[in-house]
Formats: C-alpha cells, sequence, structure tokens
C-alpha cells in the first residue's frame, strides 16, 4: 500500500497496513505514486538479519539499506503500527525534519502544532477544532521542518480523531494550558524547545537514530520560523473557534 507522508509517498508491505488498521487511519493516506516520489520501501520478511527495535508498541527486527527498510514483526495492530512509525520516522528524519508528539490543526493554508506531556489537551483540543470545522491534521504525531511546514500523519490518539494529509506551512507552536477562558500568550525559543524536546519521537539506540543535537537544531529553526505561545482553552466548542479565527489571522496579545 502507498501512504502519503509529506510530500512523497512510503510503500509499504499490505499485510503491515491490514493489521495496523484498528489504530492507524491508512486510508485517508493511500497515495498514488504517478504524482509524488516513493522515499521508502517496507518489505516484511519472515527472518531479518538487523538492529531490534523495541518500545511500548512491542518490538520488531530491522534493516535499512538505502531506500529499503526489511522488518521482521509479529502479527498484530500494535507491531504493525509500530513499523509505521518507524518508517515516518526514517523518512522525516532524510527529509530534514523531526517527528513529534503533538496535534496540528488547519485552517486553510496555515496551521498550528499544540504540543504538551500527556493529559495536557491535545487530543480534546484537536476535537473541538475539528467540531468547529477545522481540518485535523493529527491528534498524535506531527513531522515539523526547519523552514516552518508541518505534515499530519495517519496515527491517533483516540479512534474518532482521524487525521488528514497534506503539508502545510505552521503559522505558531503552541503549549497548551487548561483554564475556563480563551487565551494566548507568548513564550520564548527556550521554553518552547523545552517542551518540544520532551515530545520527541524517540526510537531509542540505533545506527538510524538522528543525534540529540541534531533534533535539537532543527526544532530551533522550526521555532524561529513560526509563532510561540501558551494556548490557554477550556473543554467547550468556543475553544475550536478560538483556534480557527486565529489561523485566519486574528491578531494575539504580546
Amino acid at each position: 500500500m502507498r501512504l502519503r507522508c509529506a510530500e512523497g509517498v512510503i510503500e509499504a508491505d499490505d499485510s503491515l497496513c491490514v493489521m495496523s488498521r484498528p489504530r492507524v487511519f491508512v486510508d485517508a493516506f493511500s497515495a498514488d505514486t504517478a504524482l509524488r516520489p516513493v522515499l521508502l520501501t517496507v518489505v516484511r520478511r519472515d527472518h531479518v538479519e538487523g538492529e531490534t527495535i523495541a518500545g511500548p508498541l512491542g518490538s520488531c527486527v530491522v534493516a535499512l539499506d538505502g531506500p529499503t527498510m526489511t522488518v521482521q514483526v509479529a502479527d498484530g495492530s500494535f507491531p504493525g503500527e509500530l513499523v509505521l512509525r518507524l518508517a515516518w520516522y526514517v523518512v522525516t528524519t532524510r527529509l530534514g525534519g523531526v517527528l513529534l508528539h503533538a496535534s496540528a490543526i488547519a485552517e486553510g493554508d496555515r496551521a498550528l502544532v499544540a504540543c504538551g506531556k500527556s493529559g495536557d489537551g491535545k487530543s480534546t483540543l484537536g476535537r473541538l477544532c475539528h467540531g468547529a470545522g477545522a481540518r485535523l491534521l493529527t491528534d498524535e504525531v506531527v513531522q515539523v521542518f526547519p523552514d516552518g511546514r508541518i505534515s499530519g500523519s495517519p496515527f491517533r490518539s483516540d479512534e474518532d480523531n482521524v487525521g488528514r494529509p497534506g503539508v502545510v506551512r505552521a503559522r505558531a507552536f503552541v503549549t497548551l494550558q487548561k483554564a475556563d477562558h480563551e487565551a494566548l500568550t507568548s513564550v520564548d525559543v527556550l521554553t518552547a524547545a523545552s517542551v518540544a524536546m520532551a515530545q520527541c519521537f524517540d526510537i531509542g539506540p540505533s545506527s538510524f537514530t538522528l543525534p540529540r543535537k541534531d533534533v535539537r537544531e532543527r526544532l530551533l529553526a522550526f521555532l524561529d520560523a513560526v509563532e510561540r505561545h501558551t494556548l490557554r482553552f477550556r473543554k467547550d466548542p468556543a475553544a475550536g473557534e478560538f483556534v480557527r479565527a486565529f489561523l485566519r489571522g486574528s491578531p494575539v496579545a504580546p
């Protein structure tokens, strides 16, 4: 199956896509390779001589050779998701970007990346914005690039928060804080970078892990290219309208 990933395509073994479907919305990311280059081909084999990658979703053995990633992985939705996340990571880092645990909301040709620790409201904000008519790119994994562009992914934290593909320029990166009203206040780049670094996708030590100094450099470049704020919001439809208005160009307090 061919899946849109940023401005290119990941061609993944069909069995990986089928078994990951309960958790990964691959169908919305199906792609035509005639229009976009294949950046990585993921092949599944019964036995692979490679590196073992282990994490909360399970483990797999991976051999990466140029444009081909060969994997040995057990059946199951979690292992399938693990492999696809690894593919997204490889492509993102090769394109010069960083894979971030965050939600991303788009309105027209501008977007917002919302980041924070578990429980801060990434999925809630995504649902509220989608309900208000904004385009949800993802509530789980965002590709961010040093020039300020971002792209969604098929990964999701909540089943009903279905992301959509597409590369969009970000207006802002926001940290999240629950409150009794909606407000945006500016934060400095180092504060924003600290939050972002804590939410970077980490595959552990391997031959293709991006060094932390490179992760930080790419994140700092991205954060320097966009506005940086703390978004205070409540669990109310008004929060979605607030974000939409901001993305349409409404000014914010310094």
